[in-house]
């Protein structure tokens, strides 16, 4: 008889299944404007949106959004002051949540504005000064948090002073990808392997190379930050 043998693995499947985003409107499509052109809004009426003003573009000065056919000028035309625009969104205490959006500079690469999450006590979940643009070449940029409160806000406020820069566009919000840990044992007793998520797992020895091959097929890395 075959010695039998226990391994514990613990495997993380990342879901593929794509996730709708939770924000409304983040990629300026509501409120069409004519194409080619841009037009100031009071961001209150921007569907989705508060905070001071901005201008939605439709592919203006022969720069295409990154997303649909709409994007955002943060320093929008206005008082010469900073800019701050935002969204609220219902999340789930101690859920993860993806968030990511493309930025490009309008006339300078040293354009910069401030990310801010926070939760719904106004503390501060995670902020980041996006300072690394290209003029007319959209960025992504890329993060996770874990939310604080049932409520959590996105926002962005420019750091560029003036009416001229921080080009945005595609705010998405997700849920993270669902986690599913598959805690098993292998023994060698049995020549027919068997694979189950809340059970013993049964292989023969040889069996469990080609089941950790399997493991190494399933694990996902995610996206980089990326340009287009």
């Amino acid at each position: 008889m075959l010695k039998s043998k226990f391994f514990a693995l613990a495997l993380l499947l990342v879901s593929g299944v794509t996730q709708a985003s939770l924000i409304v409107n983040g990629s300026f499509e509501d409120n069409n404007i004519r194409a080619n052109s841009y037009k100031a809004f009071s961001a209150g009426t921007v569907s989705g949106w508060d905070g001071t003003n901005m201008e939605l573009w439709d592919n203006f000065k022969k720069f295409a959004a990154y997303d649909g056919d709409q994007y955002i000028e943060l320093n929008a035309h206005g008082v010469n002051g900073a800019y701050s625009i935002f969204q609220s969104i219902t999340t789930t205490q101690g859920d993860v949540y993806d968030v990511s959006f493309a930025y490009a500079a309008r006339s300078k690469n040293n354009e910069s504005f401030l990310f801010e999450v926070i939760d719904g006590s106004n503390d501060t979940v995670f902020s980041q000064i996006i300072d690394d643009h290209t003029v007319k070449t959209w960025s992504v940029f890329e993060t996770s948090f874990v939310a604080l409160s049932d409520t959590t806000e996105f926002r962005f406020t420019t750091i560029t002073s003036g009416t001229v820069g921080n080009l945005v566009d595609a705010l998405t919000v997700t849920s993270a990808p669902a986690v599913l840990t598959l805690a098993s044992a292998f023994t060698t007793t049995s020549t027919t392997p068997t694979l189950a998520l809340t059970s013993a797992v049964s292989v023969s020895e040889p069996t469990t190379g080609v089941l950790m091959a399997f493991v190494a097929g399933c694990l996902v890395l995610r996206r980089k930050v990326k340009s287009k």
